[in-house]
């Protein structure tokens, strides 16, 4: 269910709910048109109007130091109290000058004209100051003389005492606050664009009682809009009110219109980073930044930037952050609970408890805390602590549907599927806007008709179609490396570990963010992995067999740690567990990887999870992955696997990873960051040194190894294929770990083949097989030239590999049959016809008949009776069925 726009709940009046009437105005009115309501009217007045036009202009549009120009003057001079000294505070807030707009106040105020009350109609604005300042008692104090003396601006005062009321915990008085604007809207004539902004604010309060009253919050904004064209603010708020319910893409335009009119707007600016965070966006970070270049003291952007540094694992960088923050408002609930997270992260008990009594003697309601810290644990892979943080916030406030989210979303992330169910039912009956609540309850429908395949250490849940044939290979494979990891690591993760193979890439990315649109291939939430399976992407785009030993590669890591291993580490150990899992698995490197080295733009140690999480160009996160392989690999070799033990067994202890590196590898971590790029020159000086240093425009060098495949696709297409080969030769000597489509060795054994020269065409195929481990026509090709050179066991090899990257092609399996009964490898082959008939081919009784002559063959009578009797359940007159069954009946062991 989405929140809707454009849509009216009418209902009978009564003291909680309205009907808001019909909107008149279209959304594409223009953003520079003149403002109505108020902000015209005043506008218009013959001494003044004209300015305080400007000023409202450069305000909206981002023009901060000539809005404060404008209004200064007019309130010195006294013109358009009180609205011209509440805009001379209020530009000044926009870039974080609070102390310089609480004195412009009092400035404004013994410039008034005679007979204002001054103090009540400038207590709002300078209540708003006091209040991003942190001082509470005179924030309130401001609020309440603004709205006991009728100021004009008294409604808005009641929302902002209605705020600072439900953040120090006075739920009750805060929500009869915010209720009183609904007989607010229904009473009045005619509101201008900040009151329906308060109007729409005051019910996203009071939707958390009554969903119903969201959609009426989607329409007092989108009435704030159409009063006030040229004012971004209407629009933020809309666009945060979706994205509150993970709705990016009606969040989006209006973030963007918002911009488009001031691209200064630090809330907008901020938005739009919360949008970037939620889509998975590397923009993020930067747009916090441009935020903080607006405002440098705006609180809420410094706690944002210490949440991204907190899912970076960079405890120092976060803890700086909220500190600045502090500083501007000591009693911030956003900063205090981005400390205790990052307490929490640290393991540093006395620290978290500290954070956690300030955020709750400020709000002892604040289940905001809790929902905060269950995000930062699913963020950095705590999912059990994540649970129990959820648990906290629902205990704190049951109303808390982000909190009953986060549980829900956490148990099932935790393998309690039915629980988690429940959970996220009863959030979605409190908040059916969540979109992330809602895909993911319309998941589990699909996940509940899935087929279960047990094993005796996995579980996997596969779509009905798909799991005859995949779950052969999956569970062997599981169990395989389930033997393997659990020697490598002389550790056990709980078991059985549930694995959950999507069909459909969708499905796989609602499981792991709640939408689709995800890159990665599957994830790891400790004894539960979710994964694309090998139908769920186009053939060849993957290998679902690598891809599997990696996440459970990830279950014995985080097991190992109680998941508080750094994301590098883990992603690293688990793309060299699949280098020692299979030839070709694990090997990813190329160009772009060495090109970044060698331009020194892949990160430091201390900053390596920037890789994979806040890229600063496009495929550093594939770089990432290698390059936290070559960590681990460097480490393997020189000093052993028993220190890659030391390094795991430290981050369970609780240690940082400096203490890690000094106390496991006896050095610190510049002085690894410098190994490791000693031992990346060493093993990739020569290719380092071919790929050159080009400069811009420059084409490559004739010794290069782009300068080589240039060179021989100009030969190549001259016909000059000797020349060609030549030069393909040599691309290799200089790259000879090359895996890409255009590798020299791939294109050398393609023309190789066609020159007749099977034999080194082989070999060429049998190179580029051990490097690409997707490349799934180019086994098969390898397979076809091993069997034209009597190579029968090796082309079976190549078959089997194949497996890997689509276990569903029929022909495939076809060959591998054959290729097992001429070896008379009869229980392989039985394997293969049980697959083929799992892929449900066209002639059943012929795939029936060829399983139960392996079977019998394979000594197996029972089996093959079963299976050729199914044969001849499908086609009674089969001949050689009818002959089999005879032979098999005439078996001593069918007799048994």
């Amino acid at each position: 269910m989405r929140l809707t726009r454009r849509c009216v709940v009418r209902r009978p009046a009564s003291p909680m709910r309205f009907a808001l009437p019909a909107l008149a105005l279209a959304l594409t009115l223009a953003l520079g048109a003149p403002p109505p309501g108020r902000a015209q009217e005043r506008a218009s007045a013959d001494d003044g109007g004209g300015s305080l036009h400007v000023a409202l202009e450069a305000h909206q549009t981002g023009d901060y130091p000539q809005a404060v120009s404008a209004y200064r003057s007019l309130a010195r001079s006294g013109h358009e109290f009180p609205a011209s000294a509440r805009g001379w505070a209020r530009s000044l807030a926009a870039t974080g000058e609070y102390e310089s707009a609480l004195e412009a106040l009092d400035r404004a105020a013994a410039r008034a004209p005679d007979g204002a009350d001054a103090e009540t109609e400038l207590a709002r604005a300078r209540g708003s100051m006091l209040y991003a300042l942190g001082r509470l008692d005179d924030a309130e104090a401001n609020f309440r003389r603004a709205i006991e003396g009728r100021a004009g601006d008294a409604q808005l005062a009641r929302l902002d005492l209605g705020r600072l009321l439900f953040d120090r915990g006075e739920r009750e008085e805060a929500l009869a606050l915010f209720d009183g604007f609904i007989d607010f809207y229904n009473r009045a004539r005619r509101l201008d664009s900040e009151e329906l902004r308060a109007v729409g604010a005051a019910l996203t309060y009071l939707g958390a009682r009554d969903p119903d009253l969201f959609h009426d919050a989607v329409r007092a904004f989108e009435e704030a809009i159409a009063a006030d064209p040229g004012d971004p603010e209407p629009r933020i708020d809309l666009g945060l009110l979706f994205l509150g319910k993970y709705d990016s893409f009606e969040a989006g335009p209006l973030i963007d219109e918002a911009l488009a009119r001031n691209p200064a707007h630090a809330r907008a600016l901020l938005a739009k980073a919360r949008r970037a965070k939620f889509d998975g966006s590397t923009e993020a970070l930067e747009l916090a930044e441009q935020a903080l270049e607006t405002n440098p003291r705006f609180t809420e952007a410094r706690a944002f930037m210490a949440r991204l540094h907190l899912e970076l694992e960079d405890v120092d960088e976060a803890e700086a952050e909220v500190r600045r923050a502090l500083e501007t408002n000591p009693v911030s609930l956003l900063a205090w609970t981005e400390i205790a997270a990052a307490a929490h992260l640290r393991g540093d008990a006395a620290a978290f408890a500290e954070a956690r009594d300030r955020v709750l003697r400020l709000d002892p309601r604040h289940a905001g805390l809790y929902v905060a810290l269950a995000q930062v644990a699913y963020r950095t892979h705590r999912y059990a602590d994540a649970v129990e943080f959820a648990r906290q916030a629902v205990a704190l406030d049951p109303l808390s549907w982000p909190g009953r989210a986060e549980l829900g979303l956490n148990q099932l992330r935790t393998g309690e599927i039915e629980a988690g169910r429940a959970t996220l039912e009863a959030s979605f009956a409190g908040d059916p806007f969540n979109v992330w609540v809602f895909n993911t309850l319309d998941l589990l429908e699909e996940l509940a008709g899935f087929e279960t395949v047990e094993s005796p250490r996995f579980r996997f849940s596969m779509h009905p179609k798909e799991a005859g044939a995949l779950s052969i290979y999956a569970t062997a494979l599981a169990e395989e490396a389930f033997d393997a990891l659990s020697a490598r690591y002389g550790f056990e993760p709980p078991t059985p570990i549930s694995v959950e193979v999507y069909d459909r890439h969708a499905d796989f990315s609602v499981r792991t963010v709640g939408l689709a649109g995800i890159g990665a291939l599957g994830v790891s939430f400790g004894s539960v992995l979710a994964m694309d399976s090998p139908g769920a992407r186009p053939g060849g785009a993957f290998n679902w067999g690598s891809t599997l030993w990696h996440e459970i590669s990830h279950a014995f890591t985080l097991g190992y740690t109680e998941h508080r291993v750094p994301r590098w580490l883990s992603e690293g150990l688990a793309v060299l567990d699949e280098r020692h899992a299979r030839e070709g698995w694990g090997s990813d490197v190329d160009p772009g990887f060495l090109a970044a080295f060698r331009d020194e733009r892949l990160p430091s140690l201390e900053r390596f999870n920037y890789g994979f999480v806040r890229p600063a160009y496009p495929g550093q996160v594939q770089h990432a992955y290698y390059m936290a392989s070559l960590l681990c690999e460097m480490i393997e070799t020189t000093h052993g696997f028993d220190a890659v033990l030391a390094m795991l067994a430290g981050y369970r202890d609780g240690l940082e990873t400096p203490e890690v590196v000094e106390r496991a590898l006896g050095t610190t971590l510049p002085a690894l960051d410098r190994e490791l790029r000693d031992y990346i020159e060493i093993r990739f000086g020569p290719t380092l040194k071919a790929l050159g240093d080009p400069q811009a425009g420059a084409p490559p060098g004739p010794d290069t190894f782009a300068g080589l495949l240039m060179a021989a696709a100009e030969a190549q297409r001259a016909g000059r294929t000797e020349e060609a080969m030549g030069a393909l030769e040599r691309a290799h000597e200089v790259f000879p770990e090359y895996a890409g489509p255009d590798a020299p060795i791939l294109i050398l054994g393609q023309l190789r083949r066609e020159a007749g020269d099977l034999a080194r065409a082989a070999e060429a195929y049998r190179t580029y097989a051990a490097l690409n481990e997707n490349h799934f026509e180019a086994h098969l090709a390898l397979a076809d030239l091993e069997q034209a050179l009597g190579n029968d066991a090796a082309a079976r090899e190549a078959l089997e590999r194949a497996i890997w990257i689509d276990p569903f092609h029929l022909d495939l399996h076809t060959r591998l049959a054959s290729g097992y009964e001429a070896a008379e490898r009869w229980s392989e082959a039985a394997l293969e016809r049980r697959a083929l008939l799992a892929l449900a081919p066209a002639d059943l009784a012929e795939a029936h008949y060829r399983l139960a002559l392996a079977l019998h063959r394979g000594g197996d009578a029972r089996s093959a009776r079963s299976a050729v009797l199914d044969a001849l359940e499908i086609a009674p007159n089969f001949e050689a069925a009818l002959d089999l069954l005879l032979e098999i009946r005439g078996d001593p062991e069918d007799r048994r």
